[in-house]
């Protein structure tokens, strides 16, 4: 059974800045600051305004959860899963994905992610639209059937990368290596497409 719980008054009482163990269900969180949280479960919550900027949050689980406007930059996510979560227009600068426990059918929408490492993660069928995505580590990842509509990937890493049917084909500014990277029945388009075409020795001509 998920005990429904007020984080604030919880926090309001215990005097801190920090909550451990706790099960929460169909809760709204606006507004929140700097809170760490240590095997944490939550069930359809929202999270609205939000602000973990270089704040722990290990080992918590999230399920059918929502972001929103919310700051995660450089947060520490160590341990944590993410399943069926939604992060809009989220700024997570800095996120190093790739200690969490997995992120399962998650959506990022118009997120600014920069600088994110997602190396060695198991992300298929992630969505990534409109985001800003630069020089985010997509190394050694599972990213089948991902999909980057009108996103800017400059500078993004690849390198034994799957992208079996991934859909890059109205991202911009991408650029992966096909020799050394996984590709079949992955979409690309104009110009990205020119620069991959080179890296295998074809030409282009109109």
């Amino acid at each position: 059974m998920v005990i429904q719980v007020d984080t604030k008054k919880i926090f309001r009482e215990c005097g801190a800045d920090e909550m451990d163990g706790a099960e929460v269900s169909g809760k709204t969180f606006e507004h929140l600051e700097h809170v760490s949280m240590k095997q944490c479960f939550f069930e359809n919550c929202t999270f609205i305004r939000c602000k973990f900027t270089d704040t722990p949050i290990k080992g918590c689980r999230f399920v059918s959860c929502t972001f929103e406007n919310c700051d995660l930059s450089v947060a520490g996510l160590t341990g944590s899963s993410f399943r069926d979560v939604s992060f809009v227009e989220c700024k997570a600068v800095g996120v190093n994905w790739s200690l969490t426990a997995g992120l399962h059918a998650c959506k990022f929408i118009s997120c600014k992610l920069s600088d994110s490492s997602f190396s060695t993660l198991d992300i298929r069928h992630i969505l990534f639209q409109e985001c800003a995505l630069e020089n985010a580590d997509f190394r050694d990842s599972r990213l089948d059937k991902g999909k980057f509509p009108h996103s800017r990937l400059s500078g993004a890493q690849f390198s034994k990368t799957n992208l079996t049917e991934t859909d890059f084909s109205s991202a911009h500014d991408y650029f992966f290596d096909p020799k050394d990277n996984k590709l079949k029945k992955t979409k690309v388009s104009l110009p990205e497409a020119i620069g991959l075409l080179e890296a295998i020795g074809a030409i282009l001509e109109a």
